[in-house]
């Protein structure tokens, strides 16, 4: 017997956008998925091309773990907020664990690099993926949903980091990549990877559901490792 109209449980669009997109899980990447993800290609710094598997393994330990951000576009207020958040926590490799390392992945022109590491002071290694493919292997999704709460790495309002944005946008103008900061729908999450012996396994993960939903700097150090953050 189908369900009465006053007992259905009817979709409500603005509390769906509020929300962000509910249905993305935090499930670790399955083995086809690493492997299709190995073969993609990101940038660093000077545009020089990179497969992600290379990237996780290019380190001669035998054994390894590495941290992988993935943010929204370079232009992106409250994903710089969440980068300071995390230097001011976690501010070089030295405060890693032995054998640890964070690198960071936008999905903007490699161009921007240095402009990103330079407004959020960001000392670990920063690539692109401008085609979005690795996002999109990895299951992260795409939308413009605030969320329901501001997190506490939120350093400023809405209005305050948008303005900023904007302003370094039009500091881009000069050098033509003021548009390619990214998509500005693409959001991200963060997955640490165990590699032994050049083989890659997903450890833990999260993948963000909205726009404002990076995981906490404490939540963070506690999958690394790490004490509590004394401040």
């Amino acid at each position: 017997m189908s369900a009465e109209p006053s007992e259905m449980s009817l979709p409500n669009p603005i509390e769906d956008e509020q929300k962000g997109n509910t249905e993305i899980t935090d499930d670790l990447p399955s083995h086809d998925q690493l492997k299709s993800a190995s073969a993609i290609e990101v940038f660093n710094v000077d545009g020089h091309k990179l497969a992600f598997g290379d990237l996780l393994s290019s380190t001669p330990d035998s054994r390894k773990r590495i941290m992988v951000i993935f943010i929204r576009h370079f232009f992106c207020g409250s994903c710089q907020s969440y980068i300071r958040t995390l230097i001011a926590s976690i501010p070089s490799s030295d405060s890693l664990p032995t054998g640890t390392s964070l690198v960071i992945i936008g999905c903007g022109s490699h161009t921007l690099i240095p402009m990103y590491a330079k407004e959020t002071g960001c000392p670990f290694p920063i690539y692109s993926d401008p085609s979005r493919r690795l996002f999109d292997i990895l299951g992260m999704t795409r939308n413009l949903s605030l969320g329901e709460n501001a997190p506490e790495y939120i350093q400023e309002s809405v209005f305050t980091s948008t303005v900023k944005g904007i302003s370094q946008i039009l500091k881009r103008i000069p050098t033509g990549d003021a548009l390619k900061g990214g998509d500005i729908k693409q959001i991200g999450g963060e997955f640490l990877f165990d590699v032994q012996d050049d083989v890659i396994d997903p450890v833990w993960g999260h993948r963000m559901r909205h726009t404002r939903d990076h995981t906490e700097v404490p939540a963070i150090r506690t999958v690394l490792g790490l004490e509590p953050d004394p401040n």
